[in-house]
């Protein structure tokens, strides 16, 4: 076992506790938008090392661009996806947001 392999192993191990533990938040906490929080260890720490692991294993190969561009692509979408999530399950709950009259921003009236 080299010393390329235990780097790999160990940024592997980090990734896959990263996401296990965030799985283990999202299992235990009591309502949605508590669970929502959970989701970005698994996006960005458990990604990230997994990523990272192929990319010391491997070198630059079209393995390891492959797994930098689903890291990238996971750390764009998780925060619009969560943002998606929490807006549906607030609407399932409360029903659809409307401004009320006193929230309502006034357009200024342009001068003549």
């Amino acid at each position: 076992m080299t010393v390329v392999d235990v780097v790999a192993y160990v940024l592997l191990g980090i990734g896959v506790a990263a996401v296990l533990m965030a799985c283990l938040g999202v299992l235990v906490m009591p309502n949605v938008f508590d669970k929502l929080h959970y989701t970005a260890p698994a996006a960005t720490v458990g990604a990230f090392a997994i990523a990272a692991a192929v990319v010391v294993e491997e070198g630059w190969s079209p393995a390891s661009l492959k797994s930098t561009l689903v890291f990238l692509l996971v750390l764009i979408t998780n925060p619009v996806v969560t943002h998606a999530t929490a807006r549906a399950a607030r609407i399932r709950q409360f029903g659809h947001w409307v401004a009320l009259r006193s929230e309502r921003v006034e357009e200024p009236e342009a001068a003549p």
